[in-house]
């Protein structure tokens, strides 16, 4: 790394104690034919006959009695390992480096080390960390029975690995690693087992290149800290077997391919199999480019139901790869809300690509109510199950697609619906003579097919009619035009020719007969001896603003809370907005805060570090409430608060814990400027009073804090 090898010289001082005969010679440090020490020689062969493994422990004997430094500097270093008996020509494939029950009393780096041969550490302890940065493993490498507290193996490459009964305490980096062995038969070739990764997992960026048909495994081990799959690639069959996620778990743009293919694995490329998810565990499957799903290939994924008790959340994934039942218990699982089952996943044998329909404010409903009348006559008239899936709805768009499970091929399904649009649209219309299609009575024989035909007709005209009948009140109170109109029929739209044509006569057809006040006082003649129900008062929605200036760095908090008061004033939602405020908050105003109010939306203003936020003791000094308290309070209010918002500096971390118990969590990356964080509680609550959804209202903020400060868009973060 640089530097100049220190131990040929240590050996020289110190190696006469090792000798056995108390200075009757000493024992140098090897050097081969350019001068290199034992240690560093890319000369293997001459390495294993001067019994490198033997010296390297005596090397470690020798750094804990003489060594100065703080951690052992193995870096670099090339080792080899010794046939079982000893001998010294090593060229047996049963040459091994051996290193067993042995403590290295201070960090040991291995960092860009290169092991030519099988390695096995078994019962070996690191109390004080393993660094192996950058490494190779030329052979296989067993771990066993081991306890490493930090474990760093950032860019190493391993053939196969396995680390079996192993304990990663404080930290486990294994980003941008890669694996890329081959194991006989369809084996594991990566295998951790009996394990426990309690600290920060990092294993984003990871490859495992496996070769043929072999399996990385994950099999009865605990991740028991936040866990980082971001962006690793399993090119081979993937096994997740028993394995518990205790924290937030990302799976976030990870890949899952089979380079290679097998009777045994043409199930499933991965298997999540008993799948334990802890309380305070979210695990996030997601891909952040809506044009790749995630999962090209099968997926088995079953849960320990009874431990399932954080969550599940997808997004972008293609949910038809889930096999042997996986795809059928997720669906009935989100269902029961115990899975999250979010945008852009793939769920259906065939559906539709996403529809987007503008709205105008309060016409949602008409959308969703059309697209479930067409999903209906569909199945009537086509004798195949139809369903619509409402993906997000708020007051200017609806977006969904339709879905079906029946074993129908995608040009079908899409001329399918392409009939039943016709034949919906053509029951509005009479024959050239206009002539009225009348319904049998009883005494009339009808065949049982035309029976369903003709009741399917009725539910279907009465269904779109009812639709009509609200859109022309909504035309007569001038809530509705023309694009309108387009847009609403763009819902069951599947025929391109004529559609510009047929929504300007539907329209034109609304105005002249579905706006007469004889349609609006057909409800009053036909139940007037109905006596109404009163409507129900509406629940409101409270702010409670937690504000906790300090005496040092004071900031402009009343002019926050002025700016948040005049974007809720007068807004559409803000007649069911409350307001509330705990200035110089303490712990216990805090508490009965959240006791007294039971808000949606909590709104931290004030200082704060990675490790927590500052409120204020009863003397009004700052007090520091670290994270994990705080995200125990909020997770007693989970049932009612939607959104925490840090407005605080270095916030991210606290609201990574936050995030266990809330579905949205604002923070902060790093420190933030007044005026930018200002801009950013305007924005957001100007459009939450306008209707908007979290997500939607931080965009917004972004788009706000942008004018005024764009260096600070980049820290702000929605969780």
């Amino acid at each position: 790394m640089g530097k100049q090898c220190p131990y040929p010289q240590l050996y020289r001082a110190f190696a006469e104690e090792e000798s056995g005969d108390h200075g009757g010679g000493h024992i140098a440090l090897p050097i081969d034919e350019l001068g290199v020490c034992l240690f560093h020689s890319e000369d293997l062969a001459w390495k294993r006959a001067n019994d490198l493994p033997g010296a390297f422990l005596r090397l470690n004997t020798l750094l804990e009695k003489h060594g100065t430094e703080r951690h052992y500097d193995f870096a670099e270093f090339v080792l080899v390992g010794s046939p079982p008996d000893g001998g010294s020509d090593g060229d047996g494939e049963d040459v091994v480096l051996r290193i067993a029950d042995i403590i290295f009393q201070k960090q040991a780096h291995f960092t860009a080390a290169r092991f030519a041969d099988p390695v096995k550490m078994e019962r070996v302890r690191f109390p004080n960390g393993l660094e192996m940065d950058g490494a190779t493993f030329a052979g296989d490498l067993t771990v066993k029975d081991a306890y490493i507290n930090g474990a760093g193996m950032s860019g190493t490459r391993f053939e196969r690995a396995s680390f079996i009964g192993v304990e990663f305490a404080s930290y486990a980096l294994f980003d941008g690693a890669r694996f890329t062995g081959s194991s006989p038969g369809g084996g594991r070739a990566v295998h951790f087992r009996d394990s426990r990764f309690r600290g920060l997992t990092n294993f984003a960026g990871a490859m495992f290149d496996l070769r043929g048909d072999s399996t990385a495994a994950f099999e009865r081990t605990s991740f028991e800290e936040f866990t980082d799959f971001r962006g690793t690639r399993f090119n081979c069959h993937t096994e997740f077997r028993y394995v518990t996620f205790a924290d937030v778990t990302d799976f976030i743009d990870a890949s899952f391919e089979l380079v290679g293919s097998s009777a045994r694995y043409a199930g499933a490329a991965a298997e999540f199999t008993g799948i334990t998810v802890a309380e305070r565990g979210v695990v996030t499957f997601r891909s952040s480019d809506p044009g790749r799903r995630l999962f090209a290939h099968d997926v088995e994924m079953t849960f320990i139901e009874k431990d399932l008790a954080g969550t599940v959340y997808f997004e972008n994934v293609n949910l038809t790869s889930f096999v042997n039942g996986s795809r059928e218990r997720l669906l009935e699982l989100a269902r029961e809300g115990r899975v999250q089952i979010g945008t852009g996943c793939i769920k259906y044998r065939v559906q539709t690509p996403l529809r987007t329909v503008p709205v105008e404010e309060g016409n949602a409903p008409l959308v969703v109510e059309l697209c479930q009348t067409f999903a209906n006559y569909f199945s009537a008239s086509q004798g195949l199950s139809l369903g619509v899936e409402i993906v997000s709805r708020d007051r200017t768009r609806v977006s969904f697609f339709y879905y079906t499970d029946e074993d129908i091929s995608e040009i079908e399904f899409l001329e399918r619906l392409a009939q039943t649009e016709r034949g919906l649209w053509n029951l509005l219309s009479v024959d050239a003579h206009g002539h009225l299609a009348a319904i049998p009575g009883p005494d009339h024989a009808v065949s049982a097919r035309d029976e369903s035909a003709v009741i399917n007709a009725v539910d279907g005209l009465s269904a779109m009619l009812g639709t009509f009948f609200r859109v022309g009140a909504r035309i007569a109170m001038r809530r509705w035009k023309e694009a309108d109109t387009r847009a609403l029929l763009n819902a069951i739209r599947f025929n391109e020719d004529g559609a510009e044509l047929r929504a300007a006569g539907l329209h034109r057809t609304l105005v002249a007969r579905y706006t007469e006040s004889a349609l609006m006082g057909l409800n009053r003649q036909q139940n007037a001896q109905l006596v109404p129900i009163a409507p129900p008062t509406r629940n409101k929605a409270r702010i409670l603003f937690v504000g906790a200036n300090s005496l040092t760095k004071p900031m402009d908090l009343e002019l926050e809370v002025r700016c948040i008061q005049d974007s809720l004033r007068g807004s559409v939602e803000g007649a069911r907005l409350e307001f509330k405020q705990v200035p110089a908050a303490t712990v216990d105003t805090l508490f009965r805060g959240m006791l007294e109010e039971s808000p949606t939306y909590v709104h931290f203003s004030g200082h704060g570090l990675e490790s927590g936020i500052y409120l204020r003791d009863e003397r009004g000094a700052p007090r520091l409430v670290k994270s994990e308290p705080l995200a125990e309070l909020f997770g007693q209010f989970r049932d009612t608060v939607r959104c925490v918002v840090l407005n605080s500096c270095f916030s991210v971390a606290q609201g990574r814990v936050i995030r266990r118990y809330i579905p949205h969590v604002i923070g902060m990356s790093e420190q933030i400027q007044d005026t930018a964080a200002v801009a950013f509680s305007t924005g957001f609550y100007a459009a939450i009073g306008a209707g908007r959804d979290v997500p939607t209202a931080f965009e917004v903020a972004r788009a706000r804090v942008g004018i005024d400060d764009p260096e600070s868009v980049a820290l702000l973060t929605l969780l």
